[in-house]
């Protein structure tokens, strides 16, 4: 970005250097197309400076959101299991963390919402061998 400032200050000096003024058609030219360059140059800077502004907000928006996706969900763990399970029901393939069978809950399907598993029958079976 300084670079463009500092181009466009060299063709103003250059400009004077040369006795260019709005004498003549071509000087006005010149010198006009010197000052549109130049009103460019301070526009971009601008949105420049606003692109370094909105970038460090939606960091710490970034940042915010992380901490509130940490404190609803607590840590996520990426080291999960996932076991597939055929619906005896539907016939659908259900997908459960591993760590559902540790739990003594029931395993119930989502797509028909009925009983795949249940605990008491593995106990049950346990009793009869």
């Amino acid at each position: 970005m300084n670079n463009l400032v500092e181009r466009v200050s060299y063709l103003k000096g250059l400009v004077d250097g040369l006795g260019i003024n709005e004498d003549t058609k071509e000087g006005k030219v010149l010198l006009n197309i010197i000052d549109v360059l130049d009103d460019i140059v301070n526009a971009v800077s601008e949105i420049d400076a606003s692109q370094s502004d909105l970038d460090e907000y939606i960091q710490a928006v970034d940042d915010d959101l992380g901490d509130v996706e940490e404190f609803l969900y607590g840590d996520y763990d990426d080291d999960s299991e996932y076991i597939e399970v055929e619906c005896p029901h539907c016939h659908q393939n259900v997908y459960f963390d591993d760590e559902i069978f540790d739990s003594e809950d029931d395993l119930i399907c989502p797509n028909c919402h009925n009983l795949i598993y249940s605990d008491d029958e593995f106990e049950d079976n346990d009793i009869n061998e």
